[in-house]
């Protein structure tokens, strides 16, 4: 699934048969086993490579700069640490592309660490680009939010997108896009195992140019729990798929939807112009600021009303203390397109809620803000006939 090769370092007895029968489950051929980093780094120089994932025991107590050499000398491809005590995983260096479990490892703890270095691989990062849509509290718009960037993005790029939801048990995008999969999320995560590429490709309902939606369930509300596995597995395969994954969050807080938020390389978090929704939104900051939260992140202040009596940017700024954040008007547009299962692009392509979601488009990709258009002396003077009531 994940092209890559495996190199065991320092694995012996009955931890490198566990550890052989996982990587043989995940499709992952073993290529080398090393005794140790020096006979690792041997063989390296004689078969240089790109895609290897190492997997590596070095024993207890650890020497950190024993690490630190495969560390130094693999350049930033993923490194899987088994340590033999709790105590040691605090020596392992904390890198987006290392992993470290205790052992004896839980099956489901290994496949989760490997899941989730699959989508930090910089050869995935770089040809797959992800972002996560997180809504600070219920009812700030994340999904039209997400939906409407999904489809800028795909527009922009000219690339291939995925739109997919977190909410497995029941999701929202299929009755909000009117559209009826026979294929969902939950189906594909209920038989995690045989879940690849070519099954999730049956899953994907195309709605635009570029843009393939992924549904959780809709014909029944169907109990779920997500672990780290199923979350960063589905991520792991959609990015072999697309060239813009965005991720429509399910509102809980739990451990794993932190996790998968801090590992996202792009985070959209959602919040109104409103005093409890802005405080709740500078306690997620501050959570995933503790979390060490790797990627981008983009302030978006939903549902706005410019106005003498609404908050200023300015306001919103100093109270979250970031430098920039997003307003996206309060559009009428938006409920004309939700009750026809549209996209804004689609229904309402002068609006004023599409034009500030497809500047935050433009920020995600690093294109410059779009140029308006000049306007001409006569439509100048026919806005201000029409301000003066003269026509």
């Amino acid at each position: 699934m994940y092209g890559l090769k495996a190199l065991l370092v320092g694995c012996q007895g009955q931890t490198l048969a566990a550890v052989r029968h996982e990587l043989e489950q995940l499709s992952i051929e073993i290529e080398y086993q090393a005794r140790d980093v020096d006979s690792c780094l041997s063989f390296l120089a004689a078969h240089p490579s790109e895609t290897r994932l190492f997997v590596v025991h070095p024993g207890s107590p650890i020497q950190s700069q024993v690490i630190q050499r495969l560390v130094d000398s693999v350049a930033g491809r993923p490194i899987l640490v088994l340590v033999d005590a709790a105590r040691d995983l605090c020596v392992v260096p904390c890198r987006p592309t290392i992993e470290a479990i205790e052992l004896p490892f839980r099956p489901d703890h290994l496949r989760s660490a490997i899941h989730r270095l699959a989508t930090q691989i910089p050869q995935t990062a770089a040809r797959c680009r992800t972002i996560l849509v997180l809504g600070a509290t219920e009812g700030v718009g994340c999904t039209t939010v997400a939906v409407n960037l999904a489809s800028e993005l795909a527009r922009l790029e000219k690339g291939s997108c995925i739109l997919a939801e977190q909410a497995v048990a029941f999701g929202r995008l299929a009755n909000y896009l009117g559209i009826r999969p026979k294929v969902t999320l939950y189906d594909l995560v209920s038989d995690l195992d045989h879940m690849d590429e070519a099954r999730m490709r049956d899953a994907l309902t195309p709605i635009d140019d570029n843009l393939d939606v992924l549904v959780g369930s809709y014909r029944e509300i169907t109990p779920f729990m997500i672990t780290p596995e199923v979350a960063f597995k589905a991520l792991a395969c959609a990015m072999q798929l697309a060239r813009t994954v965005v991720v429509d969050a399910r509102h809980h807080f739990e451990e794993v939807d932190l996790d998968f938020a801090a590992k996202s390389q792009h985070v959209v978090l959602v919040a109104k112009p409103s005093i409890p929704s802005l405080h709740s939104m500078r306690t997620l900051l501050e959570a995933l600021l503790r979390r060490g939260s790797l990627g981008k992140h983009y302030v978006v202040i939903n549902q706005y009303v410019a106005s003498a009596d609404a908050i200023s940017r300015h306001t919103i700024e100093g109270h979250l203390n970031e430098h920039e954040v997003f307003l996206v008007a309060s559009d009428p547009a938006i409920a004309l397109a939700e009750n026809s299962g549209r996209l804004l692009r689609k229904s309402a392509p002068d609006s004023e809620a599409l034009g500030d979601i497809s500047t935050l488009a433009r920020a995600i990709l690093g294109m410059l803000p779009e140029q308006q258009p000049r306007s001409s002396l006569r439509d100048s003077l026919k806005r201000m006939a029409q301000s003066l009531n003269l026509g």
